[in-house]
């Protein structure tokens, strides 16, 4: 029994490949007991460096933090939706010229660090444009450029031969593009565009640099203040581990219902037959 790119592994190739495994599970087990032994006789893990986050005004204060983080990239991934979908439809746009402009703006976007634009608006704006519109314009910018070539991938995905058709219906080629070629883009793209929402909501944490409090900067505020760094840094971790799991489970939901409603779509817009139209009565 053989697959295309490889062959099947035989009984040793199998046996071989659970001793693997198995041995590296063990090391990963063994560098994580480690890890935990070092940091409890370091006393970072005794009761005391957790009983903060009992008191309720650290509790507020943490979700006040996960709602600055969670602020900033809601805006920035709105923002970063407009943009690309704008930037994608100029890349692919009949106009030579715009092309070509739009193509050199995405690969410009593209090539700074994310924390480089947030310290262009901190600094050209000198003080006059806040932190929170740093961080968004920032992460804007960079991730825009991202999704466009997002989209644009997913429009190029989509058969020639459904353009074809909408064009010969007399759709013009905003209509074909904005009603044929972007929500199936999207659908078909999904995945992508989810992962890049996380990374979003991953890199607000840079916005620590430039002043901005949020998760991250507030956590490690209160790992200094009541020198319990590391508790402070896991709870941090977990938090930002559920909120991308519930991200993760919003954009499985969104999935599932857009493949359920394509095929309703598509039966809708179906021709129908004669018999089907008279009810099959002559």
């Amino acid at each position: 029994m053989s697959s295309v790119l490889y062959d099947a592994p035989g009984p040793r190739a199998r046996l071989r490949n659970r001793v693997y495994t198995a041995l590296g599970i063990l090391l990963v087990l063994v560098v994580l007991g480690a890890v935990v032994w070092r940091l409890d006789f370091a006393g970072q893990l005794a009761r005391s460096k957790w009983d903060p986050f009992i008191y309720q005004d650290i509790q507020t204060a943490l979700l006040r933090a996960w709602w600055a983080t969670v602020r900033v990239a809601l805006v920035a991934v709105a923002l970063s939706l407009a943009l690309g979908t704008v930037l994608a439809v100029l890349r692919l746009s009949t106009v030579r010229a715009l092309r070509w402009i739009t193509t050199g703006l995405v690969e410009f976007l593209r090539a700074p660090p994310v924390l480089l634009m947030m310290f262009w608006f901190l600094y050209a704006s000198r003080g006059a444009i806040p932190v929170f519109w740093c961080a968004v314009l920032g992460l804007t910018l960079y991730n825009g450029a991202i999704i466009s070539e997002i989209l644009r991938a997913g429009v190029l995905a989509v058969p020639k031969g459904q353009r074809e058709a909408a064009f010969a219906l007399g759709l013009t080629s905003g209509q074909v593009m904005r009603m044929v070629l972007l929500p199936q883009a999207v659908r078909s793209m999904l995945p992508s565009i989810v992962a890049q929402v996380v990374v979003v909501l991953k890199d607000s944490a840079l916005a620590y640099i430039i002043g901005y409090t949020e998760l991250l900067r507030w956590g490690t505020n209160l790992g200094t203040e009541f020198f319990n760094l590391v508790p402070a840094s896991i709870v941090i971790a977990v938090v930002y581990i559920g909120t991308n799991m519930v991200i993760a489970g919003l954009a499985k939901l969104l999935e599932r219902r857009l493949s359920t409603t394509a095929p309703r779509a598509r039966a809708a817009a179906a021709p129908r037959t004669p018999a089907q139209v008279g009810g099959g009565a002559l």
